[in-house]
């Protein structure tokens, strides 16, 4: 795992820690440089299928949709509501957070 991923980690123990206890299913961090789950809350399945999908497909489409409206601008984070569920995912220089609630 990537070094600076670790740090990052253990120094949001508490964090996660709080994000978990609340109304939260549960949580996913990935490693932007291989596309791996770095650390989840779920199974191994569920986790690589919100990695694929969300990371891979979804926030890379929003970063380019807000590149494509103003070259200085980034996406800072992302909110996905569906019926059932609502993804918060934030992504990251070398990581992306997701947490679904």
């Amino acid at each position: 795992m990537n070094r600076i991923l670790e740090d990052v980690i253990r120094k949001n123990a508490d964090t996660i820690e709080r994000i978990t206890g609340e109304n939260t299913m549960g949580y996913v961090v990935a490693d932007n440089t291989t596309n791996s789950v770095a650390e989840t809350s779920f199974d191994n399945t569920g986790a690589q299928a919100i990695v694929k999908h969300l990371h891979g497909v979804l926030v890379s489409s929003c970063q380019s949709v807000v590149r494509d409206l103003d070259p200085t601008n980034k996406l800072c984070f992302l909110r996905v509501a569906t019926r059932k569920f609502e993804y918060l995912v934030a992504p990251e220089e070398d990581f992306t957070i997701t947490v679904l609630q």
